[in-house]
């Protein structure tokens, strides 16, 4: 489904045809295939994003999402 969603990046929203291929595939449910999207959307999406946005910026990316210490503003 990561592949699915890596080559629909820009309309990550599977059609009743292409969920019902993938639950053939996956022997998931409906249900499971519906919330997987919901998730990856949220989660998966945006961090591609920004490591899309990082790589044509040329910087290096950060491997974990906490602050670091010259990450924290001063108040």
């Amino acid at each position: 489904m990561t592949d699915w969603l890596r080559e629909h990046r820009d309309n990550p929203y599977p059609n009743d045809d292409e969920k019902e291929a993938l639950i053939e595939s996956t022997r998931l449910t409906m249900n499971q295939i519906n919330y997987w999207f919901t998730n990856a959307r949220r989660r998966l999406l945006p961090k591609w994003a920004l490591q899309q946005q990082m790589l044509q910026q040329d910087q290096p990316l950060q491997r974990d999402n906490r602050a670091s210490d010259s990450d924290v503003a001063v108040l």
